[in-house]
């Protein structure tokens, strides 16, 4: 009998966790004082596990099922155990000695009478894990698709998609097959009074309050996200928020817990914009969370609302009654929910929990919605700047389209991003180039996730009102 790691038995409490609460398994870790107890490299490989089972579960579930006289019987921490053991051998190439005694382990751990069926199952998988991956089992017609849907992690319909949507074969590998973790970048908070011990030791941001990339571990161990010092954000995120601060009115829809409206802050501190901000979110409790760490931060001057963005007319209603006639904004910033695809490897479990129909239907249907909405809100000479966190022409290139082809969209027309008043100042150079070559011809801003080193992948629109 072997003994069972630490990290294995970390990655499993955390998907269980995550599983029971409907929480992303990276939240989970981050919240979990025993990730931290255990030695550092332990700590990774518990990550590595965690994550790359919340991403591939699909097609562990169609690895294991094969060999599985009950499927629908297996317990939930069984079936879990199962699927860390069948990844290691499909995903990371462990040998399936290791794996198999290391998964009959992790099984016994939470049911020794299941130890038994964890044992035969996982030989089996050892000895079909590359026939499985070639997808041998297949139909010849469907055996390329599979293939590639079993190398990716991803469902069929949505591999299917990705290999569409990308102008090679190999930009699309790049991106779905892409399953190492993300990298970090924080945004430094421009109101503090004395200067962080932290953020004094790295080196100078890549424009301005940007530093990436940067440790994770590190970071998170120094306390500087606790001191509101910082916040952590992908610098293409923080290129849309730093476009999208302008002198005037904000109207900022879809703030969530704040990460862009702390940025947009402390960029106009910089650029020395006066500024009024209003962060809407759906949920009371969100909005609260933002304001918290806005104030914990030093950063004032923020009013936020909660209410469904479809319905201005409604959730403005006592702004509206202040002025005495409807409110316009100078700016209005559309952080529209999305299918998050451009994210994955930061949040794994998206593509079992997203449909084709959330894609193709459902979300663009939402954001056109909001869209439309957020245009009776924008001043004459007004910018709306619309972004997601998607790298899906339906979410991104064609609803801006269909937006610019309704009557609500008629007097806005696109302008580049790289020309955002922001970016034409001395200081933001650095982020005006990258903007730049990240648009394409129309000024529409695309990231994409190919590599290991890249940042997420986003979508902005800046859309000025004639």
């Amino acid at each position: 009998m072997s003994k069972l790691s630490p990290a294995r038995k970390l990655a499993l409490d955390v998907l269980m966790e995550a599983d029971r609460r409907g929480m992303y398994a990276r939240d989970v870790l981050s919240s979990r004082a025993s990730a931290k107890a255990i030695d550092q490299r332990d700590s990774a490989f518990a990550a590595r596990l965690a994550l790359g089972v919340a991403a591939t579960q699909g097609i562990l579930d169609e690895l294991l099922d094969q060999f599985l006289d009950k499927p629908k019987k297996v317990a939930p921490r069984v079936r879990m155990a199962l699927r860390i053991s069948a990844f290691e051998m499909l995903y990371l190439h462990t040998p399936g000695r290791v794996a198999v005694s290391q998964g009959v382990e992790l099984v016994r751990s939470g049911a020794k009478s299941a130890a038994g069926l964890a044992n035969a199952v996982l030989h089996k998988v050892a000895d079909n894990v590359e026939d499985f991956a070639a997808a041998s089992d297949v139909d010849e017609s469907e055996r390329r698709l599979v293939r590639l849907s079993r190398l990716m992690g991803l469902p069929r319909w949505l591999c299917a998609r990705i290999m569409a949507s990308f102008d090679t074969p190999e930009g699309a590998l790049s991106f779905a097959g892409n399953l190492a973790p993300a990298p970090l970048a924080l945004h430094e908070n421009a109101f503090a009074t004395k200067p962080d011990p932290y953020i004094s030791q790295l080196i100078a941001p890549v424009f301005p309050g940007c530093h990436a990339p940067v440790d994770a571990q590190v970071t998170v161990a120094s306390g500087v996200f606790e001191r509101a010092a910082a916040v952590a954000s992908d610098l293409n995120a923080q290129l849309i928020a730093t476009a999208a601060t302008r002198p005037g009115s904000c109207l900022e829809i879809g703030a969530g817990r704040g990460t862009k409206t702390y940025v947009m802050m402390c960029q106009a501190k910089r650029a020395g914009y006066e500024r009024q901000h209003t962060a809407l979110d759906l949920h009371d409790r969100k909005c609260d969370l933002n304001l918290a760490r806005l104030h914990k931060a030093g950063i004032r001057g923020v009013r936020t609302v909660s209410g469904d963005a479809c319905e201005l007319d409604e959730v403005l209603t006592s702004f509206d009654a202040m002025l005495g006639e409807t409110v316009k904004f100078d700016t209005v910033f559309i952080d529209a929910p999305c299918s998050g695809t451009g994210t994955m490897r930061r949040h794994p479990e998206i593509p079992w929990r997203l449909t084709e129909n959330d894609v193709t239907a459902e979300l663009p249907k939402l954001q056109l919605t909001m869209l439309k909405e957020a245009a009776t809100r924008v001043a004459a000479g007004g910018e709306l700047i619309y972004a997601t966190c998607s790298v899906f022409d339906e979410e991104s290139t064609q609803l801006v389209d269909a937006f610019l082809a309704s009557p609500e969209g008629a007097g806005f027309s696109v302008a580049p991003l790289s020309k955002a008043q922001i970016l034409q100042l001395p200081e933001f150079d650095q982020a005006k180039k990258l903007v730049s070559v990240r648009q394409n011809d129309r000024g529409l801003f695309q990231s994409v996730p190919v590599n290991a080193d890249s940042y997420d992948g986003h979508f902005c629109a800046r859309l000025v009102h004639k």
